[in-house]
């Protein structure tokens, strides 16, 4: 699992100011598919759950990757400390975390293949 960055905007949708968005490549380098493959995201800062902290894709082919974009409701202006967890089928398989995620804007922004499975690139 690679954390690729992160931003933050306001949530007006759901009635949060600041959240935290996390990029996410998840990557099946195994021998076998990963069913109902989940990235959760935790923030040190979190206040309110949101919606999209835990996003899935039912399966997770062999040697296959997907991106994902992760958010939860965050502390104005302040950093963030977050944590990644990666299962399947409930089980966790790794877990990442950053001490503060590196704006996601100086690397090119945000991916636009969001949840998108393709195979993973050399």
């Amino acid at each position: 699992m690679d954390i690729l960055g992160c931003n933050t905007s306001i949530d007006f949708t759901h009635g949060m100011g600041e959240v935290t968005n996390a990029y996410v490549t998840v990557k099946n380098t195994g021998t076998v598919d990963l069913p109902n493959t989940c990235a959760l995201l935790r923030a040190i800062d979190e206040d309110r759950e949101h919606p999209d902290k835990k996003v899935c894709v039912s399966n997770l082919p062999v040697q296959n990757q997907v991106t994902l974009k992760l958010t939860v409701d965050s502390a104005y202006k302040k950093d963030t400390v977050i944590q990644v967890d990666t299962t399947s089928n409930e089980v966790i398989l790794l877990r990442v975390d950053r001490p503060s995620c590196t704006d996601i804007g100086l690397f090119g922004g945000a991916p636009s293949d969001l949840n998108v499975i393709k195979p993973i690139q050399p």
